[in-house]
């Protein structure tokens, strides 16, 4: 029973971390729900080790493959995948914080005022089939809801012709926010602060649609039945290659720098759900 018990935990467990990643609990790093729920399911597949290893082996009986067991699986290892690869795209914790609170203050496009210009127009040289374009240090007057501000903008773009007092043109800011040094840009879109997009989602759905389904099929034809019972040979390289994974995920899901290298060995991580199931099935056999 125990073994049973600790062996869906760790499996449950995982499967709620990965939900968890790919639907967005924590908005930023770090993610402590997600590590949580990560960390729960080492210690339940170290539990159901030391389970298996304890309970009496029985003989002369065929193996059996649970239907719930296979589906689990055989989803779980397309969508770990996916929560990784989605993982690499996530932003920074400062990145996440500050997009939290220009969101909350109504950050987007605004047309605003020119009172004056800070420069000489600057004529652009562009191609003689683009339209042309100026650029010019401009006072803009931003009507906060604590009050209107002038604010010097470098370098702004006007096409057609030079800008003059008066004017209106678009830039993003946050009217509700009240800090001195509040963004305003000429092109402010920002990264949302999600871990999977809509269109990330398109792209990286069907791949795993086509993954899910041929894996249905193929554990379902045939598991072999030492993947069930802890097998020394078969499941510590399989635990090693996830938990490999699992470190290489920790510096993007805890927010930490690492010299740079934290994207990249997120995206390393993409192949150790892949690597592990293709090691229990070839060494189970």
């Amino acid at each position: 029973m125990w073994t049973t018990l600790t062996g869906w935990g760790a499996l449950l467990s995982a499967a709620g971390a990965v939900g968890c990643a790919l639907w967005g609990v924590g908005r930023y790093p770090p993610l402590v729900t997600e590590t949580g729920l990560a960390a729960l399911s080492v210690i339940f597949a170290t539990a159901w080790i030391a389970a298996s290893r304890r309970a009496p082996r029985r003989t002369g009986l065929p193996p059996v493959t649970g239907r719930a067991l296979v589906w689990l699986v055989a989803w779980l290892v397309p969508l770990a995948t996916l929560a990784c690869f989605n993982l690499g795209f996530m932003v920074s914790s400062e990145y996440g914080r500050e997009t939290e609170r220009l969101e909350a203050a109504r950050y987007g496009q605004y047309s605003v005022t020119v009172v004056r210009l800070a420069g000489a127009p600057v004529r652009g040289h562009n191609a003689s089939d683009e339209p042309v374009y100026f650029e010019t240090d401009l006072v803009l007057r931003i009507p906060y809801d604590s009050g209107p501000r002038e604010v010097t903008m470098p370098s702004m773009y006007t096409r057609y012709d030079p800008p003059k007092a008066g004017m209106r043109i678009d830039v993003y800011y946050a009217p509700g926010d009240a800090r001195p040094a509040s963004p305003v840009l000429e092109d402010g879109r920002r990264w949302g602060t999600g871990v999977i997009g809509s269109r990330m989602f398109l792209v990286t759905a069907f791949p795993v649609l086509f993954a899910g389904v041929v894996l249905t099929g193929a554990l379902s034809y045939e598991m072999p039945g030492r993947v069930r019972r802890f097998t020394p040979s078969v499941h510590l390289p399989a635990l090693g290659i996830l938990l490999l994974g699992l470190l290489l995920l920790l510096p993007t899901a805890l927010g930490w720098e690492a010299g740079g290298l934290a994207r990249p060995a997120a995206f390393l991580s993409c192949v150790t759900p892949g690597a592990a199931l293709a090691w229990i099935w070839r060494s189970s056999l």
